[in-house]
């Protein structure tokens, strides 16, 4: 499996943020705009069991953002995490189960699409890097482009892995 998340193209565009309303909107907007304003700039590639390259976009990698700190947690604390691309048309959902130093990839799917092979194995260390290369490589772009938002407390809570 392999998940790549590549903003330096986004970089320099500055993404001016709406006001984001506090009893309609949470995290996952402010994820989203951000998410809207790369769609053009970013490279977000998935790709495993058996698929070179997951038809993802900007909404698929809005649903990966959002789940992407806690899931870090549970797997540097050596506990199950799940990571489900949920949006029409992908519908895939992985878990994360530690043997060890070793993860149990699986993926399960909700579509016509089955994975071959249905689980993959890969090293603790590698995961983890892997995923906080994505997470860290999304924080650049918040401070570079939406500087403002870095701070906001619920991109702050959100970045400690707090669920949502």
């Amino acid at each position: 499996m392999r998940i790549e998340l590549d903003l330096r193209h986004a970089l320099d565009a500055p993404v001016s943020p709406p006001d984001y309303d506090p009893n309609l909107d949470d995290v996952r907007s402010i994820i989203a705009h951000l998410c809207d304003a790369v769609s053009d700039k970013g490279v977000f590639i998935v790709s495993g069991f058996g698929q070179e390259r997951w038809p993802v976009d900007s909404l698929d990698l809005a649903d990966f953002l959002e789940q992407l700190p806690e899931a870090l947690l549970a797997i540097a604390s050596g506990r199950e995490a799940i990571i489900d691309f949920y949006e029409q048309g992908i519908e895939r959902t992985i878990t994360f189960s530690s043997e060890g130093e070793v993860y149990l990839l699986s993926c399960v799917s909700g579509t016509c699409w089955q994975p071959n092979p249905p689980a993959e194995t890969m090293d603790r260390r590698a995961l983890e890097e892997m995923l906080s290369t994505a997470k860290s490589n999304f924080i650049e772009f918040i401070e570079k482009a939406a500087p403002e938002l870095i701070d906001h407390p619920w991109v702050v809570s959100w970045l400690q892995g707090e669920p949502l």
